[in-house]
């Protein structure tokens, strides 16, 4: 296997780590290693290296609506560690986010990406510790190198073949989702051949499903990712093949089908696309807890839905991933991750909490299951204040602090050992990634 340490041992001075612990509820001994700990981040919506004159689309299947995209607020905490961010990735001199200021945030950025070039993305990552990424994005791009980025590919458009006029018209949000599902389904047909979708269900799965996740595991792909909470429930309930045989043939010429026949259909896909995933060595990455928009259906992306679908034995090949933790349902994450194929990642809370609050409900789970537990950034391009770097490099350090925090208080308990608690961090920060993808574990 390939070293890891060619990238993963370049932290920079300016990640802003210190030798000394943030606080006094930090082991100074534990800050030190996992401070310095190289980092596998599990979910991540990073840009590429776009040609001069164009704009990189690709980093997300359903980005947010317009007029719901994230902005700085002022005195926050998250205002603050997004200075510390800025100066460390490009030298803001500043202690304030004021107009006339960031004009230089935006000058040292762009002379940032001169200087890199295609190496961009992977300086970037080197500033925060991240020896290897998990890349959410439609079609891969220049300076995402197969090495170091791993590619998670959307497939939510393979559970609505038919038409969604009907699915479109529920709200203002979801008219705004479904055609770009449409465009990227198109996209799957063309690849497979086809102008159309086949007449019959097996033919549709034979010909489009299977195909699909083998191109993209083909191509790089370490997983598949589903948005499915933005676009209906993530409660996919036990369907039979002959049941959605006979939906799919009553609608498959065009016609608007009935939207609960649809579901059923959509729940038997679901059931088979991640099958099919499992036998292709592709792991299932599934949106859960909050998400952006202004309709929204929180309780409809509550990972507790899943339950059925991690119980079904046909699945038992398939690991499964619950992004973002289930926030703010953490709680119930205790009982998901027991099962044998189910694993957490954190991203998006280590953005949206601080690292005391994170450190909290990374003990509850360490204290059930740590090695099913994965480090995620959800570094995500927002605002030309708040873009995939700053979010990842806030993210990183607040994921950082918190683990600490969470390990020390276990130590402190008597609970754990000091070389546990590393051992944990070390599975944390990246080898529990590395072995779910098959990569070399760091040391």
């Amino acid at each position: 296997m390939r070293s890891i340490f060619a990238c993963s041992l370049l932290l920079s001075a300016s990640l802003a780590l210190a030798q000394s612990a943030p606080n006094t509820n930090i082991d100074p001994a534990l800050w030190r290693k996992i401070a310095k700990m190289p980092a596998f981040d599990n979910h991540a919506h990073i840009q590429d290296v776009a040609p001069p004159g164009e704009e990189d689309h690709g980093f997300d299947a359903l980005p947010c609506p317009p007029g719901v995209a994230s902005t700085l607020v002022a005195d926050s905490h998250i205002n603050l560690m997004y200075l510390d961010a800025w100066h460390a990735l490009y030298g803001y001199p500043f202690h304030d986010a004021s107009p006339e200021h960031l004009k230089t945030l935006f000058r040292e950025r762009a002379a940032a990406q001169k200087r890199e070039g295609d190496r961009y993305p992977s300086w970037v990552l080197n500033q925060m510790g991240i020896a290897q990424i998990n890349a959410n994005r439609i079609t891969m791009g220049l300076g995402l190198t197969a090495s170091r980025f791993h590619w998670v590919p959307y497939d939510d458009s393979l559970l609505f073949p038919l038409n969604n006029r009907v699915l479109e018209s529920v709200n203002p949000d979801r008219a705004y989702f479904f055609p770009r599902e449409e465009r990227i389904f198109r996209g799957y047909l063309q690849q497979a051949g086809l102008s159309q979708i086949p007449a019959t269900l097996a033919d549709y799965v034979a010909r489009v499903i299977v195909p699909t996740l083998e191109s993209q595991k083909q191509h790089g792909a370490v997983a598949i990712k589903f948005e499915a909470a933005y676009l209906r429930s993530l409660q996919f309930r036990p369907a039979s093949e002959e049941d959605a045989a006979r939906i799919y043939a009553k609608y498959v010429a065009g016609t608007v089908p009935d939207s609960r026949e649809y579901r059923r259909l959509q729940d038997f896909l679901f059931r088979t696309i991640a099958r099919e995933a499992g036998r292709a060595g592709l792991a299932v990455h599934i949106h859960t807890g909050n998400g952006c928009g202004a309709y929204y259906d929180l309780q409809g992306g509550h990972a507790e839905l899943l339950t059925a679908v991690f119980d079904d034995p046909t699945l038992n090949k398939t690991n499964f991933v619950i992004l973002h933790g289930g926030e703010p349902f953490t709680e119930e994450i205790v009982a998901l991750i027991t099962k044998p194929n189910v694993y957490v990642d954190f991203s998006t809370i280590d953005v949206g909490s601080s690292p005391r609050e994170l450190s909290r409900v990374l003990r509850r789970w360490i204290e059930s299951m740590p090695d099913k537990i994965l480090f995620g950034t959800d570094m995500y391009p927002g605002g030309p204040d708040d873009s995939w770097e700053e979010t990842g490099w806030v993210a990183t350090r607040s994921a950082r602090e918190a683990l600490a925090m969470a390990l020390t208080g276990l130590v402190r308990d008597g609970i754990i050992t000091r070389p546990r608690a590393l051992e944990i961090a070390r599975g944390i920060l990246y080898n529990n990634a590395a072995r779910l993808y098959g990569l070399a574990p760091a040391k």
